[in-house]
């Protein structure tokens, strides 16, 4: 595409004088990629300034996009632009043909629940006949093509977004759900996504430490509804989805701007509620009401968060004309998310759950939504990450409320002290005592093993912070681990175990857990 006609295609776009003929191949922000046929768009980084890249990449006759005053030698491909975050959007998006135009766009963000909320929304809709990609922190999908989620990121740099959208409308879907984190929507990497529906799990404090201020990150969270509302029409109302049960939902409502505001909620009046709730250790049964009608649920996952992101991707579904039936049908047959409460099953008589509750506000949602179901003890393994601040006092404080034993261990530590990061955490736990209601084991192979042995039939155990993740970002890198593997090891070896100590005393018997021999506390 001729850089004269993407810069047309783009608000506010600047060409360089005696520039136009440029072929445009690529729309890239990462110099250390950039070739012949490229557009690099310096964007302002934290640590980096892509405009520091600008004179090499000129002097190699590579096109350049910049926001500030940077020497351009004349005749060199360049545009100039108001603000390259959000021009990088812009300009993937034009390149690609603006395939959000040609879909019905979900954007999913919140504090927590996003990712399961995500899926679940791309469950409904398609089967409620409106086929639907997704694009998630755990993975990317598009019909029966589906790609882990590799980049570190939640959600990814605006060209890959565009160009994953591009892979949608070929494979012929009709929507897309892109989970939308608050760094994404600050950076400008979900502009020019053209939103229909801009959907809230719930909004709360995270991420404090690229924020600064919780009203930082509140006003990023809101972007999702001035996104949407501006975008251009699809024949479909712009609706924003608000959980009125969460604390946010009058600040979220004074904020929207688009057409219509949908609500969703257990406790209180809302367009679609969740009524006659009946939760189990692994399902939980409601009557999913709306002004359309009313169906029965029976939804494959624990605890009363799910069944408001439930209720947040029922809406989506509702908001695009979804039969209530379909969407509850599709919502009892959803099957979860990797490493999302995801149970660990090799025949324990117990449970073990894997989780990515990384925060204080997901650790302390997910254990006392668990304390309810729990008819033994509920065990706790996590840790505190470094590389980003998820309140660890906080977390201890969680755990402390509503597990009977827990855990501290490894999790991300970067390039911080992991014992320090544990002690973070035990500055939290008030008058619960260490060695009597909690253990320090940093080797978090260790600790996982360590909470499977004191397990006991009807206890339930919790290995928070990694849930899917495959690496474990230590100060030297990442480096390999998978925590559902761990889990499971620790699980065949203690069933091993147990089954030898049974053999000894009962020859009959062979290769069945028992809880006969005598366990450690």
């Amino acid at each position: 595409m001729r850089l004269r006609d993407l810069a047309a295609d783009v608000p506010a776009a600047e060409l360089h004088p005696s520039s136009g003929d440029y072929d445009v191949l690529r729309v890239i922000h990462d110099s250390r990629q950039a070739r012949a046929g490229d557009l690099f768009v310096a964007v302002r980084g934290l640590r980096s300034d892509g405009h520091d890249h600008v004179p090499r990449l000129t002097a190699e006759g590579i096109a350049v996009a910049v926001e500030r005053s940077v020497p351009i030698p004349t005749g060199t491909p360049a545009l100039i632009l108001p603000d390259t975050r959000t021009g990088l959007a812009e300009l993937s998006a034009a390149l690609c043909g603006r395939p959000a135009r040609r879909l019905l766009m979900v954007g999913v963000t919140g504090t927590a629940g996003k990712t399961t909320t995500t899926h679940m929304t791309a469950h409904v809709l398609t089967a409620a006949g409106i086929p639907a990609g997704y694009l998630s922190t755990v993975a990317h999908g598009a019909g029966i093509h589906a790609d882990e989620n590799r980049s570190g990121q939640t959600t990814m740099a605006a060209p890959d977004n565009q160009e994953w959208l591009v892979q949608m409308v070929e494979r012929r879907m009709r929507a897309a759900v892109i989970e939308s984190s608050s760094h994404a929507l600050e950076q400008g990497r979900v502009a020019a996504c053209e939103f229909d529906v801009a959907a809230y799990t719930n909004v709360g404090q995270d991420h404090l430490d690229y924020h600064r201020t919780s009203q930082n990150y509140f006003n990023a969270k809101a972007r999702l509804m001035d996104l949407t509302a501006g975008s251009p029409g699809k024949g479909v109302p712009k609706t924003t989805i608000l959980n009125r049960d969460d604390p946010s939902f009058e600040r979220l409502s004074a904020h929207c701007r688009t057409e219509r505001c949908l609500t969703y909620a257990i406790d209180h009046p809302a367009d679609v509620r969740a009524t006659d709730v009946s939760p189990g250790r692994n399902h939980t049964r409601f009557v999913l009401r709306s002004a359309n009608g009313s169906a029965p649920v029976d939804l494959r996952l624990p605890a009363l968060f799910n069944v408001r992101n439930a209720l947040c991707a029922a809406a989506s579904g509702l908001a695009f004309g979804a039969p209530i039936d379909a969407v509850a049908d599709a919502l009892s047959a959803f099957g979860g998310v990797r490493g999302r409460l995801q149970p660990i099953d090799r025949g324990q008589p117990f449970t073990v759950y894997l989780d990515f509750a990384h925060s204080s506000l997901r650790l302390r949602s997910v254990l006392s939504e668990l304390r309810t179901t729990t008819s033994g003890r509920l065990i706790a393994v996590f840790g505190a990450t470094g590389h980003s601040d998820h309140d660890p006092v906080g977390m201890g404080g969680a755990a402390a409320d509503y597990a009977d034993f827990f855990i501290l261990t490894t999790d991300d530590p970067a390039g911080k002290d992991p014992v320090d990061l544990a002690r973070q955490i035990e500055s939290g736990v008030g008058a619960r005592r260490r060695g009597i209601d909690y253990e320090v084991i940093l080797d978090r192979r260790a600790a996982i093993r360590r909470a499977i042995e004191m397990a006991r039939p009807g206890d339930v155990v919790v290995l928070a912070g990694k849930g899917p993740e495959r690496t474990m970002l230590l100060a030297d890198g990442p480096t390999p681990w998978d925590e559902q593997a761990e889990a499971e090891a620790a699980l065949d070896e203690l069933g091993r175990a147990t089954a030898r100590a049974t053999n000894a005393t009962s020859p009959r018997v062979s290769g069945q857990w028992s809880y006969a021999t005598v366990r450690r506390r």
